[in-house]
């Protein structure tokens, strides 16, 4: 691979960095929402769509499940910290690809003997 790719590839890496959301705000899970009813006679949700209520549900190691509650106020904020884990994830992704490929013209070049090709040029 030619030392312009590299450069590219390089410069591609630092646009993906710039592009990431800041790290304190992340945050990994699902956001869920859910009505429920409470059971309490007489109260509105017997006859609404009951109760509205949302939480973050993260599985950690193991398999267990932790689920926080989430009140409406702070809904947005969760919902952007898991945004933002998903833009970092998807970030890590491109940029570990680059970095694959970067490996293997680094790999390439010391393979390849100093002022030629890949291909050998056949004598006849």
């Amino acid at each position: 691979m030619t030392e312009r790719m590299t450069r590219r590839l390089l410069q591609h890496r630092r646009r993906l960095l710039g592009k990431l959301p800041p790290l304190e705000e992340v945050l990994r899970g699902s956001i869920v929402e859910r009505s429920v009813r409470c059971g309490r006679a007489g109260c509105h949700c017997e006859h609404t769509g009951g109760h509205q209520v949302a939480y973050l549900s993260v599985t950690l190691a193991a398999g267990r499940t932790e689920q926080v509650s989430l009140p409406t106020a702070m809904l947005a904020a969760a919902r952007r910290g898991v945004a933002a884990y998903h833009q970092w994830r998807e970030r890590l992704d491109q940029i570990s690809t680059i970095n694959r490929q970067l490996l293997r013209n680094q790999r390439d070049a010391q393979r390849a003997p100093a002022g030629r090709g890949k291909h050998k040029r056949r004598r006849g």
